[in-house]
């Protein structure tokens, strides 16, 4: 749950709520309409921004948010899962939401979820309830455009009760293979569905497969498909583990440069595609996009974990490179930064392609500490330790505040940087190390 600690009302809910992960990941729109439902439909109450994909989710949405907060426009974000406090979940002009209000909006949807328990024959899980409860607490805070992130998949993911002004899919990889299929085109077919009729629909660069399979889904909702790499152009102008000043410029004439926090080419691209799911969207609403805005948008985006500098000295990083496309890109950042050589400490949950995640480690990792994570999907080390043998000959396994003080230490004296990597859930129990607890804000 954090290892900030919350208001005892809170706590006591959130242990409740917590407790609905034993009903696991049930796919499927009805307990979540019939919940808005008597909650009065709050995600009707506001624009939507829908965002699905495999990689760079988060920071497409968080771009977004912050471009259009910097126009005045007041903004809720909803991410998953969070990193070091459940209330990272919901954000409004990008602080968090103050333990009081999201316990008042949690008690509401508990009641709610009482109710569809007993119509429905069958529990709410967790994401169930935390979508909807973003839904209220956005609702209840004012928000005029709301920034909604899928959880897994589109078609049947909690998040698909919404009709958006703009959808959003970022670049699709294999993942989660037991619930969305295990080719491309099966995932994009399911991540398809949050394209709504006569909205248009924004989209990475993707494998020629996954093009077809969103660009036939477009169609048959009549929605135009903009393809964002032909759209927006993103370059690096210069960098450093600090971020990187970037050149931006769109079709419809909005150019300028920024200096960006988030690192790697990887993130040019979702660059890209916020500027042009946020084009479309002051298109729809009639409203001119400010080149100011934009500049100010991209300079005070903020995503923690993503290719962070924790410490100079020794350096150490953090990344929430949870698959293989997620660790290719960790590693080209590195690349790109002059960094040849590090040790990594790597957790994982159990459902993820550790393999193919330690693989793209190999031509960094001189030393891999292997740790347990804060979470009950934890991949036991054991068997992690004995991929990452397979592949990483130097290999520890470890705590987590034994290996983060092995490796600070062989930092110190190898001259290398350290790398925090493999599962969010890690960075969570990591990142209070180093970081302030992000601002909360309550609802006026």
């Amino acid at each position: 749950m954090g290892n900030m600690t919350e208001s005892t009302d809170l706590k006591i809910a959130l242990e409740r709520l917590y407790e609905r992960r034993q009903f696991g990941i049930k796919l499927g729109l009805k307990p979540v309409q019939r919940m808005c439902e008597l909650l009065g439909n709050p995600q009707l109450q506001y624009g939507v921004i829908h965002v699905a994909g495999t990689n760079g989710k988060g920071s497409v949405c968080t771009t977004i948010a912050s471009i259009v907060q910097a126009s005045g426009v007041r903004v809720g974000l909803y991410t998953s899962p969070h990193l070091i406090r459940f209330n990272e979940r919901v954000r409004v002009n990008g602080v968090t939401l103050s333990d009081a209000d999201l316990f008042a909006a949690l008690e509401t949807c508990e009641a709610a979820a009482e109710t569809v328990q007993e119509e429905q024959g069958h529990e709410v899980t967790f994401f169930e309830i935390t979508t909807v409860l973003a839904f209220e607490c956005f609702r209840r805070a004012g928000v005029k455009l709301a920034v909604i992130e899928t959880g897994l998949g589109g078609r049947l993911d909690a998040t698909n009760v919404v009709t958006p002004i703009v959808s959003v899919i970022t670049r699709i990889a294999t993942d989660h293979a037991m619930h969305l299929g295990e080719s491309l085109s099966e995932i994009a077919g399911e991540k398809a569905w949050i394209i709504k009729p006569g909205r248009p629909v924004v989209s990475s660069p993707q494998e020629e497969g996954v093009i077809a399979v969103l660009q036939q889904k477009a169609r048959e909702c009549s929605a135009s498909f903009v393809n964002a790499e032909s759209s927006v152009s993103v370059e690096r102008i210069e960098g450093d583990l600090q971020g990187q000043k970037i050149r931006y410029s769109t079709a419809d004439g909005v150019s300028g440069t920024a200096r960006y926090a988030l690192l790697g080419d990887h993130q040019l691209e979702n660059v890209g595609v916020a500027l042009a799911a946020v084009e479309l969207l002051f298109e729809a609403l009639g409203v001119l996009l400010e080149p100011a805005v934009v500049k100010k948008g991209l300079e005070q985006v903020r995503w923690p974990g993503r290719c962070e500098l924790l410490k100079d000295s020794p350096c150490v990083i953090a990344d929430a490179a949870h698959n293989p496309s997620g660790a290719k890109a960790l590693v080209d950042v590195l690349h790109r930064n002059g960094i040849k050589h590090a040790g990594i400490v790597l957790g994982m949950c159990d459902d993820k392609d550790a393999m193919n995640v330690i693989k793209q480690f190999s031509s960094i990792a001189r030393r891999v500490w292997v740790v347990p994570i804060p979470n009950d999907r934890s991949m036991p080390v054991e068997r992690l330790a004995e991929i990452a043998k397979r592949i990483c000959g130097d290999v520890v396994c470890a705590s987590v505040d034994d290996a983060l003080a092995a490796a600070e230490a062989w930092a110190s004296e190898e001259g290398l940087p350290v790398v925090v990597t493999g599962s969010i859930f890690l960075l969570g129990s990591v990142l209070p190390r180093w970081k302030c607890p992000l601002q909360t804000q309550v609802i006026k």
